[in-house]
């Protein structure tokens, strides 16, 4: 029990830090946060419950079936180097289905990759927490609090991003396939992001498992370059995203939106820190009203892109007038969001 607590209290802290620096980093449409805490406690949950089910069960039906102990050293190197790769990244990726499900018939949220990347990492910072919680509670248990801090420092600090990459894989097919019109890149992103989540959990644990020491020394220092080419992955896709908002909201200056407000919105970072600035000098409500006013702007750029990309319907048109009545009326009310 003691183990457990201590981790919730050592682990818990990395992977909120890490949550909200992807949170951030989807500066122009960020995420709602119901959505991606449901993602998270998807990951944190059922993944790590459904994964670790399956995989057992199957183990022990191959262990029967080769004649072995479900604790020999062979049927542990199985379910770590093949059962888990297909099974946990099984049930996160069911996770980011659904979202991109909800999201193709209505929900509306994953418009294209920087969405689905920014979901499937959110999964697998879930699946992250629930797993470094369970494993460095036994190595307290096994080997006190010495070992505790080095499996920690290992699988929480260099190694606590390794799920959310592996993940992103599958949320990148999904938000490709999202953004994309053709039916064949609509089956089969998600499927090549499927297996190269796997394929990644696959080395990750196929390294340590065959190599041991050598091993995870190398399997650590690839996974540090997975973890920056993510980021640069992002990085490039948030570049992206505020293409479309330039592209989509240049049409709409001089009627919708001032010149120095599509500069401001299309910023990386002038345009959080003035908003923190209203928040301090004017109270919540200023601060809500630009907040708003932006997040719809940024809506309506997204919307248009979706137009450009062939998409049309009713639910299309009520949320586009929508947003246009709301940007309306906040210009009315004297809400300005230049910087």
């Amino acid at each position: 029990m003691l183990g457990l607590l201590l981790g919730l209290l050592f682990v818990t802290p990395f992977v909120v830090v890490y949550f909200l620096i992807i949170r951030w980093i989807d500066r122009f449409e960020p995420e709602p946060w119901w959505l991606l805490i449901l993602a998270f406690i998807w990951g944190a949950l059922f993944s790590t419950l459904g994964g670790g089910l399956s995989s057992g069960y199957v183990q022990s039906i191959v262990a029967d079936w080769q004649g072995l102990p479900d604790s020999s050293e062979e049927m542990h190197a199985f379910a770590a180097t093949v059962l888990a790769p297909i099974f946990e990244e099984g049930f996160k990726g069911m996770g980011v289905a659904m979202i991109a499900g909800l999201s193709y018939i209505g929900l509306r949220e994953i418009d294209g990759p920087l969405d689905g990347a920014i979901y499937g990492g959110v999964v697998g910072l879930g699946f992250t927490l629930t797993e470094d919680i369970l494993y460095v509670a036994r190595q307290y248990a096994e080997g006190g609090f010495k070992s505790f801090i080095v499996l920690l420092f290992v699988r929480t600090v260099l190694l606590g991003l390794s799920h959310c990459t592996f993940t992103a894989c599958t949320g990148l097919g999904f938000g490709i396939a999202a953004d994309s019109r053709k039916l064949r890149t609509k089956i089969l992103a998600p499927l090549i992001g499927f297996i190269c989540a796997m394929g990644l959990h696959h080395f990750h644990n196929v390294m340590p498992t065959k190599y041991a020491e050598v091993g995870t020394a190398f399997m650590i220092v690839v996974s540090l370059f997975i973890d920056l080419a993510f980021f640069v992955l992002l990085g490039l896709l948030v570049t992206r995203d505020r293409q479309v908002v330039l592209r989509e909201l240049a049409g709409e200056l001089g009627g919708l939106i001032h010149p120095h407000e599509l500069s401001a919105i299309s910023t990386y970072f002038a345009i959080g820190r003035r908003n923190m600035a209203i928040l301090f000098a004017d109270g919540f409500r200023p601060f809500f009203q630009r907040r708003r006013k932006q997040l719809a702007l940024v809506e309506l750029a997204f919307i248009k892109n979706r137009r450009r990309r062939g998409e049309f319907g009713l639910e299309l048109d009520v949320r586009e007038a929508r947003l246009r009545q709301e940007i309306y009326f906040a210009n009315q009310r004297g809400v300005w969001i230049g910087t």
